[in-house]
């Protein structure tokens, strides 16, 4: 007899509301666009554009759909408050941390498990994030694991994601996920499969042929932004179509009284995310490290403000209402062009 598959993974309620929390800050709006999501057990393929931010981004329209996770994240304590998943361990973890080959299942039989056993599962098929035109190369556990789900007899679909940011490492842009259409996959064999699903991808991704029509494509959608369009679903039309736009938009006003106002009402995270976004090394991992410098830093503001509390309950009040008012008004940043050095390296 078969042994019953473990109830599939889910996010616990710790996570997504401090997911919804970082969302809701951090960015001025996440929209989600495109087909719904299926009922059935689903592999999410999703582009990744913008390091660990997109885990929070994305749960916007997952919920507490669990992702493959670096175990270096999930290492973290801190980390762990809102960071799980199906834990991922490359050879260069285990000689650096230390853990047994036998320590930590493998992530693609993990997977299967997940989805057999009528849960859900997101994979990054690009393994990492760059901030480049187009893709990078799919690692082929796409391929891998719908080709096992089809040989057991698993009832599920794959279902593409793309998110597209108005400026990955602007505090206050826009964010938009479109959702493609959920199939069952056709092709037979893994190279066929992954060339399906990586297909799939492509159609709801950012996939330019060059840097410059990525910034013509990207002018476009913002451009569609001022007439309330989508920006992702803009950016797929434009790219598409090749459409460029002529006329600029307006620029967002500048508003600088509120970037003085919310640095002045919230110093300790602006201080403590300003500190950690030196550690980046590109515009993909900067408002993930952002985030968390800031809710570093939030712990040690809220505990000011528990002080100052017992003192002056009105100061601590006035200085939330001014924070929020510097936040609420903080101005929406301009989406900036790649250069041809942001560019190298694209396939």
């Amino acid at each position: 007899m078969t042994a019953p598959f473990a109830p599939p993974l889910k996010l616990s309620r710790r996570i997504t509301l401090f997911a919804a929390l970082i969302r809701r800050f951090y960015f001025r709006r996440v929209d989600v666009v495109g087909a719904p999501l299926s009922a059935k057990p689903t592999l999410f393929i999703a582009s990744h554009r913008n390091g660990g931010a997109d885990g929070s981004v994305y749960a916007e329209a997952l919920g507490d759909v669990p992702s493959l996770v670096s175990v270096q994240l999930l290492r973290s304590p801190f980390l762990r408050l809102f960071i799980n998943g199906i834990p991922v361990v490359r050879d260069t973890d285990r000689a650096r941390y230390g853990i047994r080959a036998d320590a930590v299942p493998s992530p693609l039989a993990a997977g299967i498990e997940q989805i057999r056993a009528g849960g859900s599962l997101c994979l990054y098929p690009e393994g990492t994030s760059e901030w480049q035109p187009r893709p990078q190369p799919y690692l082929g556990g796409m391929g891998v694991m719908a080709a096992k789900l089809k040989a057991a007899g698993a009832d599920f679909v794959v279902q593409p994601l793309g998110v597209f940011y108005s400026k990955p490492d602007g505090f206050r842009s826009r964010v938009s996920i479109v959702m493609g259409e959920a199939f069952y996959p056709q092709a037979d064999g893994v190279k066929a499969l992954q060339a399906e699903l990586a297909d799939a991808l492509d159609r709801v991704s950012v996939c330019c042929a060059d840097v410059e029509a990525f910034n013509a494509a990207q002018s476009a959608a913002w451009q569609a932004v001022q007439n309330g369009e989508d920006f992702g679903a803009a950016f797929l039309v434009a790219q598409e179509t090749g459409c460029r736009s002529d006329v600029p938009p307006p620029s967002p006003p500048v508003r600088t009284w509120a970037k003085i106002l919310f640095a002045a009402s919230f110093p300790l995270p602006a201080a403590a995310a300003l500190w950690a976004q030196c550690r980046s090394d590109g515009r993909n991992n900067v408002s993930f490290l952002r985030v968390v410098g800031g809710v570093y830093g939030a712990l040690f503001q809220v505990a000011c403000w528990l002080t100052l509390l017992l003192f002056s309950p009105a100061a601590v009040l006035l200085w939330l209402a001014a924070g929020v008012a510097g936040w609420y008004f903080y101005p929406e940043p301009l989406p900036i062009p790649l250069t041809e050095a942001d560019g190298e390296g694209t396939a």
